[in-house]
């Protein structure tokens, strides 16, 4: 014995769709049987119940032959389709916008609590770290660095304090600056690891200078958050003046840090 079909919703378009459908079928008689049907319009059994399951809509070619093989009329069944069709678009779209709100409240909230107390992050203990002698403010301006660089979709390796540091250096921005006043430096990342240096006493040694320009320079690069010698695109690999400058639509976002537009902004940078 056969499973019962799942009773259809009439408030579903695909399902309204298909129990109009099963209706002509119904009134066509042995012509509307599935064998006849599969033989004359040349689809499998499996789309023929799918049809009629309010699984999906024929296509229009293929509506229009069962249509004619039952005895309807062609062109208020396929204007069915096209009504069914905006009808299923419509509230694939207003799914899609409620997804995004709960995500932008999601994203809002974990904001809110990675403000109050941003998580130990991993690995940093072959590093040098920031002066702690009562500078609260390097600390406070690397931890919403990395806030920001999460809320742009970096995962924590490339949201941690380097990150943030190189983040920091290529805005120019410093412990008592405000985010509306980052700027666009184009700097080699000799001149980031200095001004790192001279704003927030972190002594990068020499020897990481390629660690910083293959783990965070060039994720950012990847990103699009950064590109590479706006000055001069063609520069040599092996140029010594190789540099790098935030992208103008990045820097627009990141000034926005810290105002409640922010994290909407983040939201529709990442799309």
């Amino acid at each position: 014995m056969g499973r019962r079909p799942k009773p259809l919703n009439p408030n579903d378009p695909l399902h309204a769709f298909a129990i109009e459908l099963i209706g002509l079928r119904d009134a066509a008689g042995p012509a509307g049987r599935i064998k006849a049907t599969c033989d004359q319009v040349g689809v499998t059994r499996t789309t023929y119940y799918a049809w009629l399951a309010g699984k999906q809509l024929p296509g229009r070619d293929v509506l229009e032959l069962t249509v004619r093989a039952w005895g309807g009329d062609p062109a208020y069944w396929l204007a069915c389709r096209r009504k069914a069709e905006t009808a299923l678009a419509e509230a694939a779209l207003q799914r899609l916008q409620q997804a995004r709100m709960r995500q932008a409240v999601q994203d809002a909230r974990a904001y809110e609590v990675s403000r109050r107390a941003l998580p130990p992050q991993a690995g940093q203990s072959s590093e040098p770290s920031i002066p702690s002698s009562g500078d609260r403010a390097r600390r406070r301006r690397v931890d919403e660095a990395r806030r920001a660089l999460s809320l742009l979709g970096f995962d924590a390796e490339r949201s941690n304090e380097r990150s943030a540091l190189v983040l920091l250096a290529l805005l120019e921005l410093g412990p008592e600056a405000e985010w509306q006043e980052a700027e666009r430096p184009i700097l080699r990342t000799v001149q980031i690891m200095q001004w790192l240096r001279d704003a927030y006493g972190k002594d990068y040694k020499p020897n990481t200078r390629e660690t910083i320009r293959r783990f965070t320079l060039h994720q950012f690069v990847e990103a699009g958050l950064v590109v590479q010698n706006p000055d001069q695109p063609d520069r040599p690999v092996n140029s010594p003046k190789w540099c790098f400058q935030v992208s103008q639509r990045a820097h627009a976002l990141l000034c926005s840090h810290g105002t409640s537009e922010f994290v909407h902004r983040a939201q529709a940078y990442r799309q």
